[in-house]
């Protein structure tokens, strides 16, 4: 069989109570620690945009809540704006392996099409675990390669993983999936060249993967065909998205049902690019241990290439970021932050914020070079290695082999919901944000979801 074949035999026939109760928990804290961050991105000025460019689109008014706001559009825009609101602050979850950002465009699409299929909370939870199991095995198969080639790995393998959680919801046959899966791969699109001006179209890659994914769901459903050998063929994802000789098509169902993907998801504690973690982990260690600014000669970072092309290149571009968005994928104003602040979190990343010159003095003092491939254990962990020279000449060396958040260093339940009530209290009220916490991690015990997203409007 085909490797769509063999996913779709697998997501056809999985059930609720065949997860492990480990994985639906999981699923229930990645999907409120989505929420959280989605009411959160409600208030940046690029969902702002989302929502009015939506809106003027004739025939996409509608039922379905826009959440933090009052506007209401048809299931796929309102996950198209929603998945928007999701990504747009950088501070949803990764599933490092893949480097895909899944919890984003998942969350939106099950909420809003269970909404409108009258799906259950378990139904819900199986369609976003399905979803995540393949999303994340895309990206490992591709062997990384995808951002090798330009592409955002999130909106290829992404639209993936979208489409088998919109089909498992909408109860496609086997043969359907297969089609559905032959489809996305006309649809999986999204290029990392938003890195050159900061702009906003990462934030759609995401938006439009749910969306998308909906309409394929449908397509499928009537009888639209794909071909099945998307994957493996020689005009396949692998061939026309990825490095050949680095993909491994075989990953594509590797111990599914006994390896939950959904499980190696990593929750952020910081609103930045994900590749800098480690690097902020080492910044803010070392202000622990009494280093201060006005004490270093140089940082010199030393990181992953494919980390690299994403937070370091190009470095002059990095030290004076142009907005506040670009503050996000910046190692060296990253790394002042944790030297200077001890940490980042959202009022890090303001018009204001990126002008102090404290900040960006440092940020001239950091270099880098790309790391010896397969010495740090990249993209498992997204590891931290800086070496600081001191003004009076002595070298200090600090390491983090583990980000923070990762499975293997998880945050606790405690810091996960304070991350949810710090993003969503001054948007909900204090009141609301708790009996909104406490519905979604029941999800599994929700007959019908429909309504929930309407408890999230603002």
């Amino acid at each position: 069989m085909t490797y769509s074949r063999q996913i779709s035999d697998f997501i056809c026939a999985l059930r609720f109570d065949t997860i492990p109760e480990r994985t639906t928990v999981r699923a229930r804290q990645l999907m409120t620690d989505t929420l959280g961050v989605g009411l959160a991105g409600t208030r940046h000025p690029n969902f702002a945009a989302a929502l009015k460019g939506v809106a003027a689109i004739p025939g996409t008014g509608g039922d379905h809540p826009v959440i933090g706001t009052d506007r209401r559009l048809t299931a796929p825009y309102a996950a198209l704006v929603n998945g928007v609101a999701c990504h747009v602050l950088d501070f949803d979850d990764t599933h490092t392996a893949s480097i895909v950002h899944g919890s984003a465009i998942l969350t939106p699409l099950v909420l809003a099409l269970g909404e409108e299929v009258h799906a259950s909370g378990p139904e819900v939870l199986t369609a976003f675990v399905a979803g995540w199991e393949v999303a994340a095995r895309v990206g490992i198969a591709s062997g990384n390669s995808f951002h090798n080639r330009g592409f955002h790995s999130t909106a290829i393998a992404g639209i993936f993983g979208a489409t088998v959680a919109a089909g498992k919801l909408l109860g496609l046959t086997a043969c359907q999936m297969t089609n559905a899966l032959g489809l996305c791969g006309s649809r999986a699109a999204g290029i990392t060249e938003f890195l050159t001006n900061n702009s906003a179209s990462k934030g759609y890659h995401v938006g439009w993967a749910a969306r998308t994914a909906m309409e394929i769901a449908y397509l499928a459903r009537a009888g639209a065909t794909g071909p099945a050998t998307v994957f493996e063929g020689a005009n396949g994802l692998l061939s026309t998205h990825g490095l050949p000789e680095l993909c491994r098509p075989e990953a594509l169902v590797e111990e599914f049902g006994t390896r939950w993907e959904t499980e190696n998801v990593s929750i952020k504690p910081y609103p930045c690019c994900h590749f800098a973690h480690g690097a902020l982990d080492c910044a803010i260690a070392l202000k622990e241990d009494g280093i201060t600014p006005d004490r270093i000669e140089r940082v010199h970072a030393i990181i992953d290439e494919v980390a690299a092309g994403f937070v370091c290149k190009p470095i002059e571009s990095k030290y004076v970021p142009s907005n506040a968005y670009g503050a996000k994928f910046s190692l060296p104003y990253l790394v002042g932050l944790g030297l200077i602040d001890g940490g980042a979190d959202l009022s890090s990343f303001s018009d204001t914020a990126i002008a102090r010159k404290e900040l960006l003095d440092v940020a001239r003092k950091v270099t880098y070079e790309d790391a010896e491939k397969g010495t740090t254990g990249f993209p498992k962990y997204f590891p931290g290695h800086l070496v600081v020279t001191l003004t009076d000449g002595q070298v200090i060396e600090k390491r983090v082999p583990i980000n923070r958040g990762n499975p293997d260093l998880p945050l606790s339940d405690d810091e996960v919901a304070a991350k949810f009530y710090g993003n969503v209290t001054g948007i909900l009220g204090e009141a609301r944000a708790r009996t909104i916490f406490e519905k979604l991690v029941a999800l599994d015990k929700l007959k019908e979801i429909t309504g929930l997203t309407r408890e999230l409007i603002g």
